[in-house]
């Protein structure tokens, strides 16, 4: 009995991960960009409290920002390590990440912009990442930010 218990066990979890454990919550989408090159200055002219959220992760070696008002992310490389840096705003089902490809030494400090009309008055987490062309690992989220 134990032994048919165990294969009908390990069947169910062999097609759960199959078909990826289905559920709303994940049911939103994805949105991927590589971002442009931005200067500093861009990243903080007009900002001010009520308009600018920043996470940096020092494990990691990014730092990033969102411009509510722009509806635009920003993710600096604060590590010359080789990896892309990413920055991720999720919420309500979608996820919006942003992609610094400049990991190499000359990229220290460079910051990179991406824009998005994702939805307002919704609550979101900010996380920072790495990563190299076939694997990629986030931060842990911060703070829920609703607006």
């Amino acid at each position: 009995m134990f032994k048919i218990r165990s294969v009908v066990m390990g069947m169910v979890l062999a097609l759960g991960l199959v078909t990826g454990f289905a559920s709303p919550a994940f049911a939103g989408n994805l949105y991927w960009k590589i971002g442009k090159a931005v200067s500093h200055s861009k990243v903080f002219e007009g900002s001010n409290s009520k308009n600018i959220i920043c996470y940096k992760s020092g494990e990691i070696g990014a730092t990033t920002c969102l411009r509510l008002d722009r509806r635009t992310m920003y993710v600096r490389s604060d590590k010359a390590d080789g990896y892309f840096k990413l920055g991720s705003w999720k919420g309500s089902g979608n996820q919006y990440v942003c992609q610094n490809n400049k990991g190499k030494k000359k990229g220290n400090g460079t910051w990179v912009a991406c824009s998005w009309k994702w939805p307002k008055k919704k609550c979101y987490t900010i996380r920072t990442g790495h990563g190299q062309a076939d694997w990629y690992v986030l931060s842990r989220a911060s703070s829920l930010y609703c607006y």
